[in-house]
């Protein structure tokens, strides 16, 4: 009797020996595949800094969607206006009508700003509550600002109003569309916290470790930040038709360009940078989990899988370890994985603009935020997980509910005290 009760306690330990062995290999393996996203972005972005391609200048209209205003906003405007670039180029500036005011406040001061220059335009698009429109406001504004667009235009960028571009930005954006195989150029948006509570930092990470998911691969997507594309890309992708019903606009044009068989195309040193504020913890969840509630109902499922095997098992393998850890000695090395991930943060920000990495400020907060590279990794497998159950979002004070990436219902305005 006693043989046999000694045989099953070992049976049981084997049993356990091997599914902590498991655990320690699966970790690894998830880190290890995150580590080699990293050196693929580093190769990529190397050659691409390296690539020569003759001047490619055709003229080009700039349209940038606005709600909203600050200082930063206004000097983010002022840089479109002054691009070091070869050739002609207009700004289309579009915000939105409104019920109370008329107009959203960002209006009169982007007149302010375009008065006595001969390459800028101020529009005002409908109001999508207002009006009973079927897609999202933004949508609305670039549609309003596409019907404006002179007919000699061959190229149109697109940029958000928080986002603060380089002199070089267009230049860099416009440059590989020369090639017929590319549908889209795309650049990144970079956060900068101007303030490091936990919650802030953790927000940097999950925004700027996409830089490293970008490069020469399918899974490469047009961020509507900061984007470009040959005009003719609207009418040979139906562009238009697409966002007719839309909730958002980049998805349909990283779909427009797969189905046209073409490119995607990222641009390493075209960084836009965003200085966030303070940033709670209720408004780091709305954000994240929007972002990946669209990626996951517009049908990047791809890129969603990505998020959801790379990201989670290895947060919830350490946690899972934690009680076990004093009766496994071994188990220790599966608290190497955060401290990997943290030094991975850091290694990744070394294949930035150099431009970047030269200031100070930037070097700091990278340094800084990287302890947050854990919790942050974790959250993007929660948002991952939360879309699978979600189809509604909040966005510029709407709410909206996806139904497919050609097609939303609006839900109604968002009343904040």
């Amino acid at each position: 009797m006693v043989s046999i009760r000694l045989s099953h306690l070992l049976f049981v330990r084997l049993i356990v020996v091997q599914m902590v062995t498991y655990l320690i290999g699966t970790a690894y393996f998830f880190l290890i595949v995150e580590i080699l996203i990293i050196i693929k972005s580093f190769v990529y972005a190397r050659h691409e800094r390296k690539a020569k391609r003759p001047d490619f200048t055709p003229k080009a209209a700039i349209i940038a969607p606005h709600y909203g205003w600050d200082t930063q906003t206004a000097e983010n405007a002022k840089r479109l206006l002054d691009q070091d670039y070869g050739g002609d180029y207009e700004v289309l500036f579009v915000t939105h009508q409104t019920g109370t005011s008329g107009y959203d406040i960002s209006y009169p001061h982007l007149l302010e700003i375009a008065e006595d220059r001969n390459n800028a335009r101020v529009l005002l698009a409908p109001n999508i509550i207002d009006k009973s429109l079927p897609r999202s406001q933004k949508v609305e504004n670039l549609m309003t600002a596409i019907a404006e667009l002179p007919d000699d235009v061959d190229v149109i960028a697109f940029v958000d109003a928080d986002s603060t571009v380089q002199k070089d930005w267009l230049r860099l954006l416009v440059q590989p569309l020369q090639d017929k195989d590319v549908g889209a150029t795309v650049g990144a948006r970079f956060y900068v916290p101007q303030r490091l509570n936990f919650a802030s930092l953790v927000e940097t990470i999950w925004i700027n470790f996409q830089i490293a998911l970008q490069g020469d691969h399918s899974l490469t997507m047009v961020w509507g930040g900061s984007n470009a594309i040959r005009r003719d890309l609207l009418d040979a992708g139906s562009v238009l038709k697409r966002w007719e019903n839309a909730t958002i606009e980049d998805h349909n044009l990283t779909h427009t360009v797969k189905d046209l068989k073409l490119k995607v195309h990222f641009v390493p040193d075209c960084i836009a940078v965003t200085h966030t504020d303070n940033r709670t913890w209720r408004q780091i969840l709305e954000f994240t989990n929007r972002q990946m509630v669209m990626t996951f109902r517009m049908g990047l499922k791809a890129q969603w899988i990505l998020t959801l095997l790379v990201f989670l098992p290895k947060a919830l393998i350490v946690f899972a370890s934690i009680p076990l850890v004093f009766h496994y000695n071994r188990l220790i090395l599966v608290f190497l994985v955060p401290f990997i991930e943290i030094q991975s943060y850091r290694l990744f920000s070394k294949n930035l603009p150099q431009w970047l990495k030269d200031d100070p400020q930037v070097h700091e907060k990278i340094r800084i935020s990287s302890f947050a590279a854990p919790t942050s990794m974790f959250l993007a497998g929660l948002n991952a997980v939360y879309a699978l159950f979600q189809n509604k979002i909040v966005w510029g004070g709407v709410r909206y509910e996806i139904l497919s990436a050609t097609k939303c219902r609006i839900l109604g305005r968002i009343h904040t005290k």
